[in-house]
């Protein structure tokens, strides 16, 4: 097993930690950004696929319901307030949406298809940060470096949702915030069948 040694830092929250884990297990909480007619809302973009801990192809229908009920229920999502968008292959758009219909679910297929068409709503930078004071991603996938890296810059405030499995060491330490996602508890049952 590889074991990574990583030292985070943020200067804005004036925290060092090391970690001794593959698993980066970081929780980061900061005060609120304030942002003019922003205040507290919250856009959510979701790699459903990258939650489930394993294939699409290979998840029953319940392991996709328990994935998207992991993530809003981790994040706190607000119906009222947050705006949610769904990346996923289109393969699976009707899956998706039967369990998020309210959700924007934006579509490309190919490696990373999900991860690239999410990239893509979060490419303006100065739109997002005018109306949103906070940016969930929940995916691992390094594809997202670029978008944390620049909301941040933004004084956005960035958190990474992620199983601790999938999550890219870069995006762990440059978020303002991790939160570990479980891996689907039908997943883990069927891997220990």
């Amino acid at each position: 097993m590889n074991v990574i040694d990583i030292t985070v830092a943020s200067s804005s929250a004036h925290e060092v930690a090391s970690v001794d884990h593959k698993v980066v297990p970081i929780v980061r909480k900061f005060g609120s950004i304030s942002h003019d007619g922003a205040a507290g809302r919250r856009l959510i973009v979701a790699d459903l696929e990258n939650l489930l801990g394993c294939k699409p192809a290979d998840a029953e229908p319940s392991l996709w319901d328990e994935a998207f009920e992991g993530l809003v229920d981790s994040i706190a999502f607000d119906a009222e307030v947050d705006q949610l968008v769904i990346g996923v292959d289109p393969q699976w758009a009707f899956t998706v949406f039967e369990l998020a219909p309210a959700a924007r679910l934006v579509t490309r297929s190919g490696e990373s298809g999900a991860d690239i068409a999410l990239c893509e709503v979060l490419s303006d930078y100065d739109f997002i940060a005018r109306r949103f004071t906070e940016v969930v991603i929940a995916s691992g996938d390094h594809e997202f470096v670029r978008s944390v890296g620049q909301l941040r810059h933004r004084n956005v405030l960035t958190t990474i949702a992620s199983r601790g499995a999938g999550l890219n060491c870069t995006l762990a330490v440059i978020a303002d915030r991790v939160i570990n996602l479980a891996t689907p508890m039908r997943h883990e049952l069927a891997l220990a069948a």
